[in-house]
C-alpha cells in the first residue's frame, strides 16, 4: 500500500509541475498578446470629434466616394477600419467611427440606434461630406437602416453586409434567448483565451471557424475598452429592431440597397433578410454557405460591393 501511495503521491506531483508549467507559460503569453493588442489599439491615427452625446472617436482615410461603416458587437474604428479596407482596398474614402460605448467614444444615457444615427450624422457634416454610402453590419444594422430612413438625402446608398434588420413587433418581454454574448467572454482574458486556444468555440456563432489571418478576428481584443459598447447593444441595440419596428418603415428608404448574406447565417437569420427584401427594392449578392462571416467568398463580397458604388455613385 504504501508503494501504491508513493507512486500515486509522485503523480499527483508530477501533475501539478506540469500544470505550474502551463500557467506560468500562459500567463506569459497572455500578457505579451494583450499588451500588444492595446498598442494596437492605440496605433491607428483617430479622430475626435464632440456631439450630443458625447465625444465620438473615428478613423478617415483615403479619397474618392466616401463610406461609412457601422460596425458590429465586439467592433469599433479600428473593427471599422479593417472591414472598409478589406472590403474596398484603396480608392474610397473610408469613414470608422467606434459607435456608442466603443473604443474612444463615450455612452449616452440613451444609445438608441437613433440617436446614434444622429451622431453618425453630425460626424459627415463635421467632415464636410454631401452624402454617404452606408455600410451596416451585425448590431450595426439598426443604426446605419435608422439613418438612411431619417436622413434620405444624405445617403448615396445603404450596403446591408450579414447585417440585423427589422423582423417583427415584439414587447421587450417577449424577446426570449440571448441577445448578446456571455457575460464572462466580455473581458480581456476570456476573450483571449477562446480566441487563442478555442476558436472552435465560435462556429455555433458565426456559423464557422474564424480565420486565422481573418482582420475581424484580430480586433476582438482587447474587450475592456469595448464593453460598455458590447453591454448597450445586448440589452438596447439588438433589441429595438423589435420592440420599436414601427419605427424602422424601411419603405421610406430612397437610397439604392444592397443586401450580401449567407443563408445558413446562424446570427442574423436569412428568413429576416428575405422579409426585408420582400418590402424593399434591393440588389442582392446571396450566397447558400459562409456563415455569418460569409467565409470563403471574400473576393465575390468585395466585387458586389465596388459594383454596387459604381453602378448608383
Amino acid at each position: 500500500m504504501k508503494v501504491k501511495e508513493r507512486r500515486y503521491r509522485k503523480v499527483w506531483m508530477y501533475l501539478l509541475i506540469v500544470l505550474v508549467i502551463l500557467g506560468i507559460i500562459i500567463t506569459i503569453q497572455y500578457k505579451i498578446d494583450i499588451h500588444r493588442a492595446y498598442d494596437k489599439l492605440a496605433d491607428y491615427k483617430t479622430q475626435t470629434i464632440d456631439t450630443k452625446f458625447g465625444k465620438m472617436t473615428y478613423l478617415n482615410a483615403g479619397s474618392g466616394e466616401a463610406v461609412l461603416l457601422s460596425h458590429g458587437i465586439f467592433g469599433g474604428y479600428d473593427q471599422a477600419y479593417e472591414s472598409l479596407q478589406t472590403l474596398l482596398g484603396n480608392g474610397y474614402r473610408k469613414i470608422a467611427p467606434s459607435r456608442f460605448g466603443y473604443p474612444g467614444s463615450d455612452l449616452p444615457s440613451e444609445p438608441t440606434p437613433k440617436n446614434q444615427a444622429k451622431a453618425f450624422l453630425h460626424l459627415i457634416d463635421k467632415l464636410e461630406i454631401e452624402k454617404v454610402y452606408i455600410i451596416t453590419t451585425s448590431a450595426g444594422g439598426a443604426s446605419g437602416i435608422s439613418f438612411a430612413i431619417q436622413y434620405p438625402e444624405r445617403v448615396k446608398g445603404l450596403i446591408l453586409l450579414s447585417s440585423g434588420v427589422p423582423n417583427m413587433k415584439k414587447a421587450k418581454e417577449e424577446i426570449k434567448g440571448m441577445t448578446g454574448p456571455p457575460a464572462p467572454i466580455v473581458n480581456d482574458f476570456p476573450m483571449w483565451f477562446t480566441t487563442k486556444y478555442l476558436g472552435f468555440a465560435f462556429k455555433p456563432m458565426f456559423g464557422g471557424e474564424l480565420e486565422d489571418d481573418s482582420e475581424i478576428y484580430k480586433t476582438l481584443l482587447p474587450v475592456k475598452p469595448r464593453k460598455k459598447g458590447i453591454q448597450a447593444d445586448t440589452h438596447i441595440t439588438n433589441i429595438d429592431m423589435d420592440i420599436n419596428y414601427d419605427q424602422y418603415e424601411v419603405e421610406r428608404i430612397t437610397a439604392p440597397i444592397l443586401v450580401i448574406h449567407a443563408k445558413d447565417d446562424p446570427m442574423a437569420k436569412y428568413e429576416n433578410i428575405e422579409k426585408f427584401m420582400k418590402r424593399t427594392k434591393t440588389h442582392t449578392a446571396i450566397f447558400e454557405t459562409g456563415g455569418h462571416m460569409i467565409t470563403g467568398h471574400g473576393d465575390r463580397v468585395s466585387s458586389a460591393i465596388k459594383e454596387f458604388i459604381e453602378k448608383t455613385k
